[in-house]
């Protein structure tokens, strides 16, 4: 009796702890892929500015078109990069939506303490218990 209550609480604790450990890699993979778009923005102001200074020296003649589109081919991935990372987020985000909040796994944790489902029967065992008493008051042979 006891035995079927007591893995069925350490499955919905396993459970709630690894809900709450999803949760948590979640958050520290968007904060990960958030610093990395502010790095790959940061790089493509920067790679935009020199291919601007280079755009303007080329009027005089003096660099090549060889480095124009080199900088622009690296703008290029650099945008693809960043366009990445922020499908990257939105998917996190999305995941994030359908899992278990904080709030939710407290709320959980209240209940299975409240519950305190050890304390509870099947009724499989409510029957057996009903049965055996009615056998002791002579009631069912």
């Amino acid at each position: 009796m006891g035995r079927d209550n007591s893995q069925l609480l350490m499955r919905l604790m396993h459970d709630v702890r690894a809900l709450d450990s999803n949760v948590r890699l979640l958050a520290q993979q968007i904060r990960l892929i958030k610093r990395n778009e502010r790095i790959l923005a940061r790089n493509l102001l920067a790679l935009s500015k020199k291919l601007n200074a280079i755009k303007a020296q080329s009027s005089g003649g003096s660099v090549d078109d060889k480095k124009i589109q080199e900088l622009e081919d690296q703008l290029s991935r650099l945008r693809d990069d960043l366009a990445k990372i922020q499908d990257d987020v939105d998917y996190l985000k999305r995941q994030l939506k359908n899992t278990l909040t904080g709030e939710d796994i407290q709320e959980l944790k209240y209940i299975v303490e409240t519950l305190n489902p050890l304390e509870l029967v099947t009724y499989r065992q409510v029957g057996e218990l009903v049965e055996r008493k009615l056998r002791e008051l002579g009631i069912l042979h």
